[in-house]
């Protein structure tokens, strides 16, 4: 079979160190410089790429979000200045929208603020400042949130956690283990079951002791995710993270009725459950632990100031006249899209942190 470079490079990797841990492989998969999912200079997203988000559908989501983003700076008590950071900005659209919106409002005409786009591939940089180029004297854009320094303001995540790397685990005669990722005489990948790392094993018993009795469980391991809340605490001094994104609280989550976890693979707008296939042009992802995002982001010190549907969210910054100007706007269906239970208002949670707010 023909291999292309990333498949090459990861069995090249097998050879040399033995089967890898699933995590590293989703890591190389999505991540890899230039060869990865979201690192390609190919990748597209929306209608003409693999997937959308709620930021997709019209102007509708960042009209609201920016109803929270000002409410939330007047929290702060209205500083004067302020950055906005959005994690993985995709197309630009969010923030076209909250920059458009932000700018008219007369209240925050005086605010000296920032617009971070944190975005690791340099293609879509290039789009996003062509789609952001009335707004370049406020925007700047970084590679990683560790180049941030220590911003006081908002951090947007929309639908970011669900494509951190997960391990993934399966239970056999009531003990875990991991799938390590192997090759076969083909180079087709293929997996193996290796014991369970301890820290593995130390979030099973945490998050989901249930599933030691169910034999051939299968399921996702979150630890990335910790990672990840440690990374903002350590650049947010003062402010706010609003996440979006769609998940469960861990009942649901390893529920005895979801015995093979929720890992899917995008493709062109269709959906598989074989990472092992399109490497490196398919996006990889899982629904979000909730249960353990807000223990450990209250762990590192933030306040967890809510956790709702996004639905129950958007709607409670809508009021009669933004209604009306969604309906002259013919924005009304795709409102209904972000907000109702069979478009994305159930599936997608938000999960408001804090930190350092002054009383």
């Amino acid at each position: 079979m023909t291999l292309n470079s990333l498949e090459k490079i990861i069995i090249q990797k097998i050879k040399s160190q033995g089967p890898i841990p699933f995590d590293e492989f989703m890591e190389m998969a999505l991540y890899y410089p230039e060869l990865g999912y979201y690192t390609r200079k190919s990748l597209k997203i929306g209608r003409e790429g693999d997937f959308f988000t709620a930021s997709h559908l019209g102007k509708v989501f960042g009209i609201i979000l920016t109803k929270a983003i000002l409410q939330f700076w007047q929290k702060m008590g209205c500083p004067a200045d302020i950055s906005i950071v959005e994690v993985g900005p995709g197309m630009g659209y969010l923030a076209q929208d909250i920059l458009e919106e932000v700018t008219k409002e007369d209240k925050f005409s005086q605010v000296d603020f920032k617009y971070i786009l944190v975005e690791i591939n340099p293609e879509l940089i290039k789009i996003q400042q062509h789609r952001l180029k009335k707004f370049l004297s406020k925007s700047v854009w970084k590679t990683s949130i560790e180049e941030l320094a220590q911003p006081k303001g908002i951090i947007i995540c929309n639908e970011i956690l669900d494509s951190l790397p997960v391990r993934v685990f399966q239970i056999i005669n009531k003990k875990p283990f991991e799938v390590y990722v192997d090759f076969d005489e083909k180079s087709k990948f293929k997996e193996v079951l290796l014991p369970a790392r301890s820290d593995s094993t130390a979030y099973l018993e945490e998050f989901a002791p249930g599933v030691f009795q169910i034999d051939g469980y299968r399921s996702e391991i979150h630890l990335k995710m910790k990672d990840f809340i440690k990374k903002l605490d350590l650049i947010l001094s003062e402010g706010y993270v609003i996440v979006f994104d769609y998940g469960f609280e861990k009942e649901e989550y390893y529920s005895h009725y979801r015995t093979q976890g929720t890992l899917l693979c995008y493709y062109k707008h269709t959906v598989n459950e074989n990472p092992y296939i399109n490497l490196g042009f398919q996006d990889i992802t899982s629904h979000v632990n909730f249960s353990a995002f807000k223990k450990w982001a209250k762990e590192v010190g933030f306040n967890v100031e809510e956790y709702t549907s996004q639905s129950k969210f958007l709607i409670s910054f809508c009021d009669e006249k933004l209604l009306i100007r969604f309906q002259k706007k013919d924005l009304i269906n795709k409102f209904k899209r972000v907000v109702l239970p069979q478009g994305m208002g159930e599936t997608h949670k938000v999960v408001i942190l804090s930190k350092n707010l002054k009383p």
